[in-house]
């Protein structure tokens, strides 16, 4: 049986190696209830679920087998999905662009089947962009105004490495539920998820196209001047001189 375990830091390591979950086996034999029931395509099936660790925080363990995606460099028998996801989270804070943090990936071969595990930190101190929307529908108008400015700020980032998302949903952008600064939020209180389909584009001009006619269709809780405030901020963003 051909194992990989891949740690994307030995502080992460030891955090799991902490809670005995440092490894394929005991992660794929975990008992747990399902915070995502697994869900049956791409000819495998794949599923989520949350654990709460002995103090008192809490992961998501991933957890797939034969759920795979073909890429340029395995076009016949691909990939599992959760490893271009890793891949992405790891990208993403290459460029300090705010997404998961993962602690763990692995995958093995069992009986011919592939099955793979991807843990990260649970997004606890925030909710999705949709989510806040409802929560908040007469914010102060300076934490509407910021927030959108944040999310503007998060998403000319990533547009302009080339990065698509390429499922921008409201439901896909997850920001802090209370400003780590008072009175305002910022680009850091903005997180990015659900990186399966992130690539890179052409150009920054067809990630942005793409990504945000997508963020606009499937974002409720915005109007029209809302939508103004964040187009303007994207530009102001993107036209300030690279670091």
């Amino acid at each position: 049986m051909n194992v990989r375990d891949l740690f994307p830091s030995e502080a992460a390591r030891s955090e799991l190696q902490h809670h005995q979950l440092a490894g394929f086996g005991p992660l794929w034999s975990l008992a747990t209830d399902w915070h995502e029931a697994p869900n049956a395509r791409r000819g495998g099936w794949s599923g989520v679920s949350r654990h709460l660790l002995a103090d008192g925080s809490a992961i998501f363990v991933k957890r797939q087998e034969d759920h795979l995606c073909r890429t340029l460099r395995h076009p016949l028998r691909g990939i599992p999905t959760f490893y271009r996801e890793y891949r992405n989270i790891l990208r993403l804070h290459r460029h300090a662009i705010g997404t998961l943090e993962a602690l763990y990936y692995g995958d093995r071969r069992d009986a011919g089947q592939w099955q793979a595990i991807l843990v990260t930190r649970a997004l606890d101190d925030f909710s999705s962009l949709d989510e806040w929307n409802l929560a908040n529908p007469q914010p102060a108008p300076h934490h509407r105004e910021s927030l959108i400015a944040a999310i503007a700020s998060a998403c000319a980032r990533l547009h302009r490495q080339r990065l698509q998302h390429s499922c921008l949903y409201g439901k896909h952008v997850f920001v802090r539920r209370s400003p780590n600064t008072p009175g305002a939020y910022e680009e850091s209180d903005v997180r990015f998820i659900d990186l399966e389909k992130l690539r890179r584009a052409i150009s920054r001009g067809r990630a942005s196209a793409h990504d945000l006619d997508q963020l606009r269709r499937h974002t409720s809780g915005w109007d029209d001047a809302d939508w103004q405030c964040f187009n303007a901020a994207y530009r102001q963003q993107l036209a300030r001189p690279q670091p």
